[in-house]
């Protein structure tokens, strides 16, 4: 059995740009998950706004069609967290 969460998300710390929907189609559901949150780990990483990289990872839930509940988790810090409303801005941004 292969971890497609693992292989996701070491390829989104290593992915110069989110790739389009089109280009992610064929992956599973834990493959896209793994992207996502790797990519936007990343870009919390080059830029220190977790609210920058929240937005993104909602841009890209949406893209990928993904449960936005599953990743969205990944940025609860508490009740009130400022990153989950700007995951929900950039999930509904795309939309």
């Amino acid at each position: 059995m292969e971890n497609h969460f693992g292989k996701g998300l070491m390829a989104g710390l290593n992915a110069p740009h989110a790739d389009s929907a089109r280009e992610v189609a064929h992956f599973c559901a834990d493959y896209k998950r793994g992207f996502v949150l790797g990519y936007s780990h990343r870009m919390y990483e080059k830029t220190g706004d977790r609210q920058l990289s929240a937005w993104e990872a909602g841009i890209l839930t949406r893209r990928y069609g993904l449960d936005r509940e599953m990743v969205m988790d990944f940025f609860r810090e508490n009740p009130s967290s400022l990153a989950v409303r700007y995951f929900m801005a950039g999930y509904r941004l795309e939309g």
